[in-house]
């Protein structure tokens, strides 16, 4: 909202506000001298000479008779200011020596309801450019470099640093007042650390840039706070990155939260993950194609038998104590394992594509 600019619905909260306090008939003045609030409906969008002239000349304007000014009755007029800027005038209706006494108060009401205004339209103003920029970075989609790092000094962030992205999604559906509960923790984890850098993605997503300092933080104030929500609440985090690099923390961010949800982790670093950063950037087709290529011959209990093999290090003895059979039935067992699907699970090599068509099975 403009410093000189009032919105038709403000204007109507302003005088109902004032006709409680006052109890007369009050008229909101826009700049330009219409009537755009009142408590008399037949007034709406009339001139309103007095408000005008108030307006004009930053006083208190008295009408004494309901002739005197243009679209104006006896009463009072008096004008608002915001910072030194006259931004409408409150006319109050009514003989001038009544309802002088309550000039100061009305001033201050209309005041305050404006200023709140205009904090809450700076609010939103703000939220609007940090989804632009987090958008910006995340997508790799900036156009313009200069913007970005002008509403970064605004918010006094610089540009030399560098950001993690965070990515934290509610897995289920839950009532709305359980969504809220959920919500809000998750808006005080990022309070918590100082952060301002955070968008929501519909339905589920809030994603946040965080730089060196609180990356470190997150793991602490994280888990104290959110662990109750373990199956309900994934999370992914990316490494930390130069600013115009955003985009591939966000990426990895994605892959780690792929991997937290799977396994049902309430938070998982890209920095923690080996082979499973390879396994979760595989397409979905590709994963099964592989999968039914190499373990098609092989029943249930033969993929368990080389999950605990490997689980083993390759380990006959273990393995077969695990499975409480004898090392010469495991080395049987193998053995056919290796005529069915042609791999042999002894040999390294062969060894390695049948590992990695089990764990993406399991995954």
């Amino acid at each position: 909202m403009a410093i000189n600019k009032i919105n038709l619905n403000l204007a109507q909260e302003i005088v109902k506000a004032v006709k409680e306090v006052v109890d007369k008939d009050i008229n909101f003045i826009d700049i330009n001298g219409i009537i755009i609030g009142s408590t008399d409906k037949n007034r709406l969008n009339t001139f309103h000479q007095a408000g005008y002239k108030a307006i004009k000349t930053l006083n208190n304007i008295t009408v004494g008779d309901n002739d005197e000014y243009e679209g104006s009755k006896k009463g009072i007029n008096y004008p608002i200011k915001i910072n030194k800027t006259a931004v409408g005038a409150i006319g109050i209706t009514g003989e001038p020596s009544e309802i002088s006494k309550f000039g100061f108060l009305v001033t201050k009401i209309t005041e305050i309801f404006i200023k709140e205004q205009q904090l809450n339209y700076k609010h939103e103003a703000d939220k609007q450019r940090i989804n632009y920029v987090v958008k910006s970075l995340i997508y790799d989609d900036v156009e313009d470099k200069l913007e970005i790092e002008g509403i970064l000094k605004e918010f006094n962030i610089s540009i030399n640093q560098k950001f993690a992205v965070v990515i934290m999604k509610i897995n289920r559906n839950h009532s709305v007042s359980d969504l809220e509960i959920i919500e809000n923790d998750i808006k005080k984890v990022f309070d918590t650390m100082g952060n301002i850098f955070k968008i929501y993605i519909y339905p589920n997503e809030f994603i946040a840039l965080v730089n060196e300092e609180r990356y470190k933080k997150l793991k602490t104030v994280y888990f104290d706070t959110l662990k109750k929500y373990k199956g309900n609440l994934s999370g992914g985090v990316g490494q930390l990155k130069g600013l115009y690099e955003t985009h591939k923390s966000y990426q990895e961010a994605r892959i780690a939260l792929k991997y937290s949800t799977k396994n049902n982790k309430i938070l998982t670093y890209i920095d923690s993950l080996n082979l499973e950063i390879i396994l979760e950037s595989i397409d979905t087709q590709m994963k099964n194609q592989y999968i039914e290529k190499i373990l098609k011959s092989l029943d249930e209990s033969e993929i368990s038998l080389l999950e605990n093999y490997y689980k083993n290090d390759m380990s006959l003895k273990q393995t077969a104590q695990d499975l409480y059979i004898h090392k010469n039935t495991l080395q049987y067992k193998l053995e056919k394992i290796n005529q069915k699907c042609k791999l042999n699970p002894r040999s390294f090599n062969d060894s390695v594509i049948l590992y990695l068509a089990i764990t993406m099975k399991r995954t």
